[in-house]
C-alpha cells in the first residue's frame, strides 16, 4: 500500500476532538509530510548517491525505512488499537530531528519527549 496515495475517509470523518486523541490529526499530517519529503530525497539519492546527501536528508531515508518496518508492516494476526498505532507513529517520527517536526505543536513534542537528535 502506498500511504501517500491512500485516502482514508474514516480518518477524515472519524478523527479529531472528542473522537480520537488530540494529537491524532497533527501526527497524521506530519507523517504524510515527512513521507513525501523522504520520497523526494530517495529520488535525489538515486541520482546523486547517498554520500552527497546532508545528514538531515539521510535521516529522512531512515524515517522512510522506519515507516515501512515500524508502522506499515503488520502481521495478519496482529491487532493494533488506535492508541498503539499513534504510539508507533511517534516512534517513527522520532527518527527525525525535532526541528523537522514543524507540523506538531511544541506541547505534543514535549509531552512525547522529542529531542533535537530525534
Amino acid at each position: 500500500m502506498d500511504a501517500l496515495s491512500s485516502l482514508s475517509r474514516p480518518m477524515r470523518k472519524g478523527a479529531g476532538p472528542g473522537r480520537t486523541r488530540d494529537d491524532h490529526l497533527d501526527v497524521a499530517a506530519q507523517l504524510l509530510a515527512a513521507l513525501a519529503r523522504a520520497r523526494q530525497i530517495r529520488e535525489l539519492a538515486d541520482l546523486v548517491g547517498q554520500a552527497a546527501l546532508s545528514p538531515t536528508d539521510r535521516r529522512y531515508l531512515d524515517f522512510d525505512e522506519a515507516f515501512a518496518r515500524g508502522f506499515m508492516d503488520q502481521r495478519r494476526d496482529e491487532l493494533r488499537t488506535p492508541e498503539q498505532t499513534l504510539e508507533r507513529a511517534w516512534e517513527v517520527l522520532f527518527t527525525l530531528p525535532r526541528s523537522q517536526l514543524s507540523m506538531l505543536p511544541a506541547e505534543f513534542l514535549d509531552a512525547h519527549g522529542a529531542t533535537e537528535s530525534g
